[in-house]
């Protein structure tokens, strides 16, 4: 395909994941100054690489969940896919020659560029993943609309024992990326949130699946216990897939 393909959070996976060629998918915003230009780099860039690789737009309003599962919280940013795997990521908004070299990359033909921008981020530990940061507004698009299952973490600035448990929350984020939402809430600026759940005590760590609460736990937890939680959940989604 010789033109970028706009994708939504209903088309990600067959998409983007279940492409037969690598991907490139950049995340951006319509109300962006830069979006013209940006359109532009990634029209030139499927005229190149057509049939080669899959150039492909994610739209913040368009694509707000597959944005939080990929931890994106800055825009414009591109994410490089390989046989359904985040690969490398990459910041800024590069002209089309300064991008050319990542995709080279992408498809075998090149060693990781040098390039000032975008600046590239290897992924393959995901160590760089940061917990999403929900609010009242946005808690029910994010969590309980993600298709993942979502570990929410509780906390307010001044707990000592929420302090203890975010280093935690946030290797959580980086194992999982991908596989699992991990986000955190401040209750003390998003009390509607809080109360709906009936968080009296932080931290409360809540789990989700399928929009629904499924587990809590309150008070610092070990991290293989939240680990296991996690990824009981990750492993269950997994199955009923597959079926």
């Amino acid at each position: 395909m010789d033109e970028p393909i706009h994708v939504t959070d209903q088309a990600f996976e067959r998409v983007v994941l279940g492409a037969s060629r690598p991907v490139v998918a950049a995340c951006w915003s319509r109300s962006d100054p830069r979006a013209e230009r940006l359109q532009a780099v990634l029209e030139a860039t499927a005229r190149r690489y057509a049939g080669e690789a899959l150039i492909v737009g994610l739209e913040e309003k368009d694509a707000p969940q597959t944005l939080a599962r990929y931890n994106v919280t800055s825009l414009p940013q591109f994410l490089f896919f390989r046989n359904g795997r985040l690969v490398g990521r990459a910041r800024g908004l590069p002209r089309e020659e300064m991008l050319r070299p990542w995709v080279d990359w992408l498809l075998g033909r090149a060693p990781t560029p040098s390039a000032r921008r975008p600046q590239p981020q290897p992924v393959q530990t995901a160590t760089t993943a940061q917990p999403v940061v929900v609010t009242d507004a946005d808690f029910d698009r994010v969590v309980l609309q993600s298709p993942l299952p979502a570990l929410v973490d509780f906390w307010a600035a001044w707990c000592g024992p929420c302090r203890m448990v975010a280093p935690i929350v946030e290797r959580l984020a980086a194992e999982f990326a991908g596989k699992a939402l991990v986000a955190k809430l401040d209750v003390d600026a998003n009390p509607r949130t809080a109360q709906r759940y009936h968080v009296h005590s932080i931290p409360t760590l809540i789990l989700f699946q399928d929009g629904r609460e499924v587990d809590r736990l309150i008070g610092v937890q070990p991290e293989p216990l939240l680990r296991a939680r996690l990824a009981a959940l990750v492993e269950e989604q997994r199955q009923r897939r597959a079926k």
